[in-house]
């Protein structure tokens, strides 16, 4: 049996499967739908769950109300027939009220909603519906999600490069499902060396899914470039059209850098990302950006610098601000002065157990409030 509803044609139908022996109360149903959903709806109604399956099986539904006793499976069973072939749609239970326990456990085990039979009058059946499909929605927004996440790092590095006289280490901490940060070991720079380390830190404006797909993006076209291009700035040159081209409405801080092994010097060109240089004899210098962030204007340049050779001892530490931005309880920054502190009062560990106790130590400094912004850190030490 199937009936058809609408009061706004334009609409794309709400397709509900309706799964329920006793005739009377399916009609009964399918006449509060019609006097309660104002949305354009079409009912398919079934009497048992073998013909549930082969209607889900047939058809694409966005809503099944299900009756737990049927004349073909009775109780759970009821629920763990049909739910495997429609594991994506919402599904409301209808229980007597003597086996509310039974519609408990059906929701326990991936049913949105139950309803009593009985005390399911238009309001409540009303609510169930809209509830059971919204949840079902952000169920489904947040695996996606979570598949998002997933993908995002597993292009992370999986564990930092071996380069001989420095502990190199790099973690990313996303605010959300998915961080609009960045950081990448591109190994090697083959057009400037064959052992050539590239050292990528990034930061796209806001975070969330928008800003990890222009990160991806960025990332892409980095280690692209890093095949053909020798001139750090301008591989940066090179992508800042790509992603000027490509209209994203966010822009990206980045630092691209290498360290050169003969001579010991860092050399970097950044997009107005900072970074540090903290030598062994207790001098702090902090790396000047070298042009625009990325994505912004086309046509924009940057400069290679370089740092004075590095010795046993000095750091380099590359960061995104939701590190130096982290508030304490009463607003106050975490600010650049004690990250440096805290790195020099932490020279003795290695880069990685630096990296772990910072992240940790955010954490207390913020009294364990929800973290706002992505935080990524790239910590390099010269050990020998």
């Amino acid at each position: 049996m199937t009936t058809q509803a609408s009061t706004q044609p334009s609409q794309i139908p709400l397709s509900i499967l309706l799964i329920e022996d006793s005739i009377p109360y399916a009609k009964l149903v399918m006449a509060k739908l019609k006097h309660g959903l104002t949305m354009r709806h079409e009912i398919q109604h079934v009497d048992c769950a073998h013909k549930g399956v082969e209607a889900i099986g047939r058809n694409r539904f966005d809503l099944i109300i299900l009756d737990m006793h049927l004349p073909d499976t009775s109780g759970i069973e009821t629920f763990q027939t049909i739910h495997p072939a429609a594991s994506n749609t919402p599904i409301v239970i209808l229980s007597s009220d003597d086996d509310e326990q039974l519609a408990i456990d059906a929701v326990m085990q991936g049913a949105q909603d139950y309803l009593i039979k009985g005390e399911d009058d238009d309001h409540t059946l009303m609510r169930s519906i809209r509830f059971a499909i919204e949840r079902k929605k952000r169920l489904h927004a947040e695996g996606e999600l979570q598949a998002a996440r997933r993908i995002q790092q597993s292009l992370l590095p999986e564990s930092p490069p071996v380069m001989k006289g420095y502990d190199l280490h790099g973690a990313m901490f996303p605010a959300v499902e998915t961080a609009g940060d960045y950081f990448d070991f591109i190994l090697p720079l083959v057009a400037i060396g064959e052992d050539v380390i590239g050292i990528a830190v990034g930061d796209v404006s806001g975070h969330g899914l928008g800003p990890a797909m222009v990160i991806a993006e960025t990332r892409g076209c980095l280690r692209s470039f890093a095949m053909l291009e020798p001139d750090l700035a301008r591989m940066l040159a090179l992508t800042n059209e790509i992603l000027v081209r490509n209209r994203n409405s966010h822009f990206v801080t980045l630092l691209l850098g290498y360290i050169d092994q003969a001579t010991r010097i860092f050399h970097f060109a950044s997009a107005g990302h900072p970074a540090w240089h903290l030598s062994a004899a207790g001098k702090t210098s902090q790396l000047p950006g070298t042009g625009l962030p990325l994505g912004i204007q086309s046509g924009a340049s940057w400069e290679t610098h370089k740092t004075q050779p590095l010795g046993v001892g000095d750091f380099l530490l590359i960061m995104t601000d939701g590190i130096t931005e982290a508030t304490s309880e009463s607003g106050e920054l975490f600010g650049n002065q004690r990250l440096i502190e805290f790195v020099r009062s932490h020279k003795e560990e290695s880069a990685e157990e630096i990296v772990k106790l910072l992240h940790e130590h955010l954490g207390q400094f913020s009294s364990g409030k929800p973290q706002l912004d992505d935080m990524t850190m790239v910590i390099i030490k010269v050990v020998e």
